[in-house]
């Protein structure tokens, strides 16, 4: 088992979670050997050499997906990599993308995986768990020697099978950040309202939510108050696999320039946007400094705090 690479830089923001391959059917065609994960999609939405990403590989883990990794994150220094295979999970989509069926899942290296943080991470002002086993996005958590923004989203099998591990860190949490049924299954409501589905998670003790409902756009609640945001409109969709982890990763990128979450989830809105015009991650590849703030504009024109 080796880190990759090592720098001296202090870092702000951490982005922890699944650095996975994926293959992927939709109506589009058949895509193999895709760059995924909840790390990875959250980096990638954010500049390069922003945040410092979080994460093991396998042995068979390709120089072109190191190299795009490299490029992104601040350095390496807490990307793991050790024998055996990167997680994997093939994934078929309904043709208007409003469903998907796992095809397989295997676990890999990430199955025995602790994580790591370097020195030079300790001391965030940021984290994002992203999405992955509950237990490790404690275990990084308790590694801090700062109190950081504490992001979290996380997804049903982990809602069903790590239910009170679960909980347990939520209790911790700055933001959860979470789509609209895995908020019906944490909830533990039948047929609720959305209203009432944030107050019995709120009660759970996170600072502050959000619910995310793909083109229904999201709606962020906290004690005190409620509000919502739309989506950016997108004439054609070309996967929407990582929409979500591009999404809090554009909160995160929103925070670390210094906007409150309203601006921050806007940001959230235009990264997702990105995201489900390419393939994979091959949209937020293709993003220019330039796209965003046009993307920015839009949603500032069409939304008031």
């Amino acid at each position: 088992m080796k880190n990759l690479m090592s720098s001296n830089q202090s870092h702000s923001a951490i982005i922890f979670g699944s650095i996975s391959i994926d293959h992927i059917e939709n109506v589009h065609g058949s895509y193999d050997k895709i760059l995924g994960g909840s790390a990875a999609y959250a980096l990638l939405a954010n500049p390069k050499k922003t945040c410092e990403l979080v994460g093991v590989v396998g042995n068979d883990f390709s120089n072109k997906h190191f190299k795009m990794l490299n490029e992104h994150s601040i350095s390496t220094e807490s990307l793991t990599q050790t024998r055996g295979n990167t997680f994997c999970w093939g994934g078929k989509y309904e043709d208007d993308f409003s469903r998907r069926q796992t095809l397989y899942v295997d676990a890999g290296v990430s199955d025995s995986y602790i994580p790591k943080l370097s020195e030079n991470s300790k001391n965030c002002q940021y984290l994002l768990l992203g999405n992955t086993a509950p237990h490790l996005q404690m275990n990084l958590l308790k590694q801090m020697n700062s109190k950081p923004f504490v992001m979290l989203d996380t997804f049903q099998l982990y809602i069903d099978i790590a239910n009170q591990e679960l909980k347990d860190l939520i209790k911790l949490t700055d933001l959860l950040c979470i789509n609209f049924n895995e908020a019906v299954s944490l909830s533990e409501l039948v047929n609720p309202s959305i209203d009432d589905m944030a107050k019995e998670i709120l009660k759970l003790g996170p600072k502050s939510l959000i619910i995310k409902d793909g083109e229904n756009g999201s709606t962020f609640f906290d004690a005190e108050k409620k509000f919502s945001i739309k989506a950016f409109p997108i004439e054609k969709v070309m996967d929407t696999t990582g929409a979500g982890d591009a999404y809090i990763g554009g909160i995160l990128l929103g925070k670390t320039r210094g906007m409150n979450t309203f601006e921050s989830m806007k940001m959230g809105a235009v990264m997702a946007s990105f995201c489900i015009e390419g393939i994979g991650t091959e949209g937020l590849l293709k993003v220019k400094e330039d796209d965003i703030s046009k993307r920015k504009l839009w949603m500032d024109q069409n939304h008031t705090s």
